[in-house]
């Protein structure tokens, strides 16, 4: 995980969004006070009244922002306009940012831990990492089955195949590096198997060749 937030360059409210976020990935939402909140940025607990109403605001807080992100980062994708570079290229942008970016990353934690205890935390959980993902690559490969490059398969049976992996290895205990290699090579297999015409091979080696 990249360390890629500077809290020297954060105002007193965001400070206390990402510190709190720390607490709660590692602690989980209900063990943590806002007294805790407040020592781990040096502060009293009536700044952090100043900012927000309670703690349940500061969790909205974050769950917004990490919504945000994550949209921000799949706004670009254009399934009409599909090619199986391109689809390659973001399975493995979108997955890298997913074990890379700190917010991500703690985010995560926190909502596996409250799934659990927390029925909108487990639907928030869903939707971020497993329906939204799902339904973005089922929309690209239902382009590339139309384009005749991919089997005529179910588009969410090949959604479901490649993006598994990508699922399973974000909880492994092992390098971001190493996991990012191990999946690269999954959607190479992957690209492979799924290729509806053998001709594209060689199309796709004058891909890998540029």
């Amino acid at each position: 995980m990249d360390n890629n937030t500077d809290n020297t360059k954060m105002t007193t409210k965001e400070a206390i969004v990402y510190e709190s976020l720390k607490l709660f990935s590692t602690n989980g939402y209900d063990a943590v006070s806002t007294r805790m909140i407040a020592k781990g940025v040096n502060l009293s607990d009536a700044v952090i009244y100043k900012h927000f109403k309670n703690k349940r605001e500061i969790l909205d807080t974050i769950v917004t922002i990490c919504k945000e992100k994550y949209r921000a980062k799949t706004a670009a994708i254009a399934p009409d306009s599909m090619d199986w570079k391109m689809v390659e290229q973001i399975c493995m942008d979108i997955f890298k940012f997913q074990v890379t970016d700190e917010w991500m990353v703690l985010f995560r934690k926190l909502l596996t831990v409250e799934q659990y205890k927390n029925p909108e935390m487990g639907k928030i959980f869903r939707e971020i990492w497993i329906d939204a993902p799902l339904e973005k690559l089922s929309s690209m490969f239902s382009v590339l089955i139309e384009q005749g490059y991919v089997k005529k398969v179910n588009p969410k049976v090949l959604a479901t195949d490649i993006y598994a992996p990508f699922f399973m290895y974000r909880s492994a205990e092992m390098a971001d590096e190493e996991i990012l290699k191990i999946l690269q090579e999954h959607v190479t297999n992957f690209r492979y198997n799924a290729i509806a015409d053998e001709s594209y091979l060689i199309m796709d080696e004058k891909y890998r060749r540029k």
